[in-house]
């Protein structure tokens, strides 16, 4: 359990992309209404989320810093 947990905090990056950066991206491309007609939209915005993340875990920092 203990070599579980150390795994999850390992990837930190990656779940703050998915969960963080996902969750705006959708509640951003749900407002707009272009978007509004893509179907599997939460899907694109966590996806994309999850990308960031791993671009940032495998960089070692943030794109934006």
């Amino acid at each position: 359990m203990e070599k579980f947990l150390e795994n999850i905090l390992a990837y930190n990056k990656i779940w703050f992309g998915i969960i963080f950066i996902g969750s705006i991206l959708n509640a951003v491309s749900q407002e707009l209404l272009i978007l509004s007609e893509v179907p599997y939209l939460s899907s694109i915005s966590f996806l994309l989320g999850l990308v960031i993340g791993l671009v940032a875990h495998i960089r070692g920092k943030w794109l934006w810093v």
